[in-house]
């Protein structure tokens, strides 16, 4: 007997092709057929008027710093995503030195807040240790993980106060750990050469990573050095001299156009990244659907003083004609959002807060307002209050720039964001709503109400072609013999309904998720199921 039969729903087996109607037989962690008749199971789902789709896979996530905490991963089941590929933009959770520890915990002071017993118990040596614990005590996702090279590069050779190339012993350090990863099921490396450690990179540092990952035949993800205007294409042209030296298996993070002299640009972007891939170069794109990014407040200092650590920036911006230096620093180099649409388009998403103090959600503008002072003077004063930590949400991004990435074929759907929920730990946090909101935005808006993409598309680059990028064996489609991982929506009803002003809202539409087989979400609710998996290269 069967443990779960799907009935009546319309198969999207996540390959492009038009939808057909059978019924989905499951048992234990794999689909046992597909079958126009109704096999005797113990749970039977009626899918009548539904679309019944491969599990989606989330190609950008930072998961691996929420899941500790959050192991029912709520704002990404709830989205129809049972597999997160993390460990993006050079951060993961391990390895860990010893003897540069107080430098790793500075490094994650842009992406999480530890407490001092979560620092305690941050020791892991590498990535198995770690995925191992996490699959043990339960997850209602898979993950699969790669090595973050920002993470990799502070263990082995500290936080810099400068810019550095890597001593021969650091570096030879640095390549073990890596084939040991690879050998132990990892599945790539990723960087984020806009920010340090990765920044300090060159061309030459990277291909001699990228050539092991490329002997395992894992990815190279890369948040490239810049994003804005015109330095996209040097940029661009970074990340591709890097896999025409290594070979490796190229995935450009993220991949935007920001701030106005780079508006309408994105179709030369393509152009390029596809003249690539005629010549041979494995190389694809992933993409989140809305016109604004998430930031730090560290990001308006000079790099040079950043590089320094909180000490050193702290006390320098403490003295009144540093202050006022940097003031100048904000003011001659502003970019992006503060010059094209203001301060307004520069929300604090997350900070170190006081119980009373109601600055979350806040734009720039609105909270120099209340506290009297220009915005490049909040600022300093923010920085030095929260230490560094405010999280911002930047609005830099054109419309026509999103459609035109979203509809060329090499594009993946990746969410940027983490599991998070909106009670606990999590529920106070202004996250960005492509946490809670990614995936049925696509299939709401672009495929159903502006028609930019068709269902089958959407859905081969929610399954199929993140699954085929990585290597994810059994995953990614609807087929005999597959992972029973599956979503169930109503095509008519999805939608996102998380914004950024209520960015901690559930999508709709999205029925049933199984993963491993297993059901995560039933009838648009929750359960108790954590049968996730830590997904090991082969």
């Amino acid at each position: 007997m069967l443990d779960t039969l799907i009935k009546n729903g319309k198969i999207y087996n996540g390959l492009g092709g038009k939808p057909y109607k059978k019924n989905i037989g499951i048992k234990g962690d794999r689909i046992e057929t597909i079958t126009s008749d109704e096999p005797p199971a113990s749970k039977l789902i009626d899918a009548i008027d539904l679309a019944i789709s491969p599990g989606f896979i989330d190609m950008h996530s930072h998961t691996d710093f929420s899941i500790k905490d959050n192991p029912k991963a709520e704002s990404k089941v709830m989205q129809g995503i049972t597999t997160e590929v993390v460990g993006m933009c050079g951060f993961s959770p391990a390895p860990v030195n010893e003897n540069y520890f107080a430098d790793l915990m500075y490094y994650f002071t842009n992406t999480i807040i530890l407490s001092k017993e979560e620092k305690l118990q941050w020791r892991w040596k590498n990535l198995y240790e770690f995925y191992e614990e996490i699959e043990k005590k339960g997850t209602s996702v898979n993950l699969a993980p790669l090595l973050g090279y920002g993470t990799l590069r502070v263990a082995y050779s500290g936080f810099s106060n400068t810019p550095n190339t890597l001593l021969p012993e650091e570096q030879k350090k640095i390549l073990y750990q890596i084939e040991k990863e690879m050998e132990a099921g990892i599945w790539g490396i990723s960087t984020a050469l806009e920010y340090p450690p990765c920044s300090y990179c060159n061309v030459e540092e990277i291909a001699k990573a990228c050539k092991i990952v490329k002997r395992f035949n894992g990815i190279y993800s890369t948040h490239m050095r810049s994003e804005h205007g015109k330095k996209i294409f040097t940029s661009l042209e970074e990340a591709i001299k890097v896999a025409q030296i290594s070979g490796v298996n190229l995935e450009i993070a993220h991949l935007k156009v920001a701030f106005k002299e780079g508006w309408g640009k994105s179709s030369e972007i393509l152009n390029r990244i596809h003249q690539e891939r005629k010549r041979g170069i494995e190389i694809n794109a992933d993409q989140y659907p809305y016109t604004a990014w998430g930031s730090s407040i560290l990001d308006f200092l000079p790099k040079n003083i950043v590089y320094k650590g909180i000490n050193y920036w702290r006390n320098y911006l403490l003295k009144k004609e540093n202050r006022k230096e940097i003031v100048r620093f904000i003011k001659n180099n502003l970019e992006g959002p503060e010059k094209d649409m203001g301060w307004e388009g520069v929300v604090i998403a997350n900070t170190k807060t006081k119980s009373n103090e109601v600055i979350i959600g806040k734009n720039m503008h609105e909270l120099s307002m209340i506290r009297k002072i220009e915005p490049e003077e909040l600022i300093i004063d923010l920085l030095i209050e929260k230490e560094g930590y405010v999280k911002l949400i930047v609005f830099c991004m054109e419309e026509e720039d999103i459609k035109t990435i979203l509809k060329d074929s090499l594009v993946i759907i990746g969410s940027d964001g983490r599991a998070v929920s909106p009670y606990g730990k999590f529920s106070k946090i202004h996250y960005h709503p492509r946490y809670y909101g990614t995936f049925p935005r696509i299939l709401g808006k672009y495929v159903r109400e502006e028609k930019v993409i068709s269902l089958p598309e959407a859905i081969r680059k929610m399954t199929f072609m993140p699954a085929s990028k990585i290597g994810l064996k059994d995953r990614g489609q609807i087929t005999e013999g597959a992972f029973a991982d599956i979503v169930i929506f109503n095509p008519h009803s999805i939608i996102d309904n998380a914004t950024f002003v209520h960015p901690r809202r559930f999508p709709s539409g999205i029925r049933e998720v199984l993963v491993n087989g297993k059901i995560v979400v039933e009838k648009g609710e929750l359960t108790s199921s954590l049968p996730g998996k830590f997904l090991r290269r082969k």
